[in-house]
């Protein structure tokens, strides 16, 4: 692009920018939740002292041939104070083509300068402690490939799992197709934002299809999903794939979270001591991001940054940093820049510490943890890294539970359902049918539409004769009751191998109390004496989950009974 056009672009990115940012620069002292600095209405960059005009880390260099000695001047000050402009912009504010641009405020995301789930921002309904979240669905296969298909991942030619027998990604009635896969993604997207959800996750290199990952002890997985080729190039397929997802996202005005790598994928770019290719892939990608005309986006550099899983030096947390600042620089802090961790709370002054204290946001994931370890989690995760920048779960499970848990963290959460490959269940084991076909996903869509204001979508029809039994017992319907009562969700389990996970009650829609082991009493009371229930008409509803795999999947069924309490 010719150096005045592009001048000219990030000169009316910023003067929208100042025009979104108006109503808050007088807020933007430092107080606790604010990253602002007083006479720096966008705040400082990190590492630049008041006053300072040096760009940071090499950020925001700019060369370009003057065009003449009369107008060199005026052109190159111009020029000069747009580069250190660009440093006080926040992330994910640059100028775009796009409808729908994702930024960051202090400790909350904003959508076109707006925090998320705001009146301002289109949701006038919502849960005030959703204001600057994003609540989200892990879709890491929505671009899902294999490059062994149809040798291998074929219903001919599958691959062994230790714990879920033969895995491939062909359809009931036909073969594997990526084309089709995305097809079906982007047609059901607009049924998710319909229920308020805004934001979900892609990843160049998806996630572990089957549940435990075929419960091998090698680390490489067998099917080759990479976007990446082994030199590190970003391939035109899944680039293509991608771009679509982004786009239709910009449309319906929803945030796009793009991974970049997946532990036991990450092998196949090639290992070298100085990282060079996967060093090469987060320039690619970054460049590819920041070519397009959309800001819909965020960066989640790989996913569950460890010290185990990731072969390249620069993915795990002694690392992280280099590619943290690599990406950073490559966007020029046009899309915000993260990972999501999973090292643990790192020593001060360790570089892992220093990796998560550059990042534009902080992310993590909280799978296999009840309600309670979900609030303490969180609140851990602030006391290390502190206030002043956005909390995002991108990953957890299926229980809404834990996404009430989050919400009342003021932290947005993410939806995890693995499913069985069997184009039914769940959003991550190809094939995967993308629409809310299930209870499972019906009750997560369901209370994000409770939760954001937003219509409740249609229950599916849904037949399994395999997914557990529910016989309410001391309840009937319509049923008056007056004084403490016992009554016992008696959940049957239909399938020999695996366990009945947990049950939970529900008052009304609205989250009210968990068991996991049986007697199922709702409150966990032998004689429920409905204290913490109004009189009046209600209905309780009742959802057993049955895991279905070694660590993830779940199905579940529900029943609902309405009744009147008198008091």
């Amino acid at each position: 692009m010719p150096v005045c056009a592009r001048i000219a672009g990030w000169r009316a990115g910023f003067e929208a920018t100042v025009e979104r940012s108006s109503t808050s620069a007088a807020n933007h002292s430092r107080t606790p939740g604010s990253r602002g600095t007083r006479g720096y209405p966008f705040g400082r960059a990190r590492g630049m002292s008041r006053g300072s005009h040096r760009s940071v880390e090499g950020r925001h260099c700019f060369r370009y041939n003057r065009p003449g000695p009369t107008d060199m001047l005026t052109r190159d000050m111009f020029t000069r104070i747009l580069a250190i402009l660009l440093l006080f912009l926040p992330p994910g504010s640059g100028q775009t083509a796009g409808k729908t641009v994702a930024g960051i405020r202090g400790s909350q995301f904003t959508i076109n300068g707006q925090p998320s789930y705001t009146p301002a921002s289109g949701f006038p309904s919502a849960n005030s402690n959703l204001a600057g979240t994003l609540l989200n669905v892990r879709a890491v296969q929505a671009i899902f490939d294999d490059a062994n298909y149809p040798g291998q991942g074929s219903r001919l030619h599958p691959y062994q799992s230790n714990t879920l027998g033969p895995i491939f990604w062909d359809y009931p009635a036909g073969a594997w197709d990526p084309e089709r896969n995305v097809r079906e993604f982007l047609e059901a997207l607009p049924d998710w934002r319909r229920c308020g959800l805004l934001a979900f996750t892609v990843n160049l290199q998806g996630g572990g299809p089957p549940d435990g990952n075929y419960g091998e002890k090698v680390s490489l997985q067998p099917h080759n999903n990479s976007g990446f080729d082994p030199q590190g190039n970003l391939k035109p397929a899944y680039a293509g794939r991608l771009r679509r997802a982004i786009a239709e996202a910009d449309r319906l005005g929803m945030v796009v979270i793009v991974g970049f790598f997946y532990f036991g994928s990450n092998e196949r770019i090639q290992i070298t001591p100085d990282d060079r290719y996967v060093k090469e892939a987060i320039v690619e990608g970054c460049r590819f991001l920041k070519s397009l005309p959309h800001r819909n986006i965020l960066i989640e550099i790989n996913n569950e940054t460890n010290a185990t899983s990731y072969k390249h030096r620069i993915l795990q947390p002694n690392g992280a940093l280099d590619a943290v600042v690599l990406a950073q620089q490559t966007v020029e802090r046009q899309i915000p820049v993260s990972m999501s961790w999973s090292g643990g709370i790192m020593p001060r002054g360790s570089r892992g510490e220093a990796a998560m204290r550059a990042v534009d946001y902080v992310m993590f994931h909280t799978n296999g943890q009840t309600p309670e370890e979900v609030h303490q989690s969180i609140q851990a995760m602030r006391r290390w890294l502190g206030y002043d920048r956005p909390v995002i779960i991108n990953e957890d499970g299926v229980s809404t539970f834990n996404l009430h848990a989050a919400v009342q963290e003021h932290v947005g959460w993410g939806y995890y359902d693995n499913g069985l490959s069997n184009y039914r269940d769940g959003f991550q084991a190809p094939p995967v049918n993308w629409k809310i076909n299930t209870p499972v996903k019906w009750q997560f869509f369901e209370q994000v539409a409770r939760l954001t204001g937003s219509p409740i979508p249609p229950k599916p029809e849904y037949n399994a004769d395999d997914t557990p039994e529910i016989d309410l017992a001391g309840l009937k319907p319509g049923q008056v009751l007056k004084e403490p009562v016992w009554i016992e969700a008696i959940v049957k389990d239909r399938h020999p191998r695996w366990p009945i996970k947990r049950v939970e009650f529900f008052i009304d829609g609205a989250p009210y109390s968990y068991r996991k082991n049986a007697p199922y009493l709702p409150n966990n009371q032998e004689w429920w004496d409905m204290s913490d229930v109004a009189a009046g008409k209600h209905v309780l509803r009742v959802v057993a989950y049955d895991q279905r795999g070694p660590r993830f999947t779940e199905l579940c069924s529900m029943v609902e009974v309405p009744f009147t309490v008198e008091k």
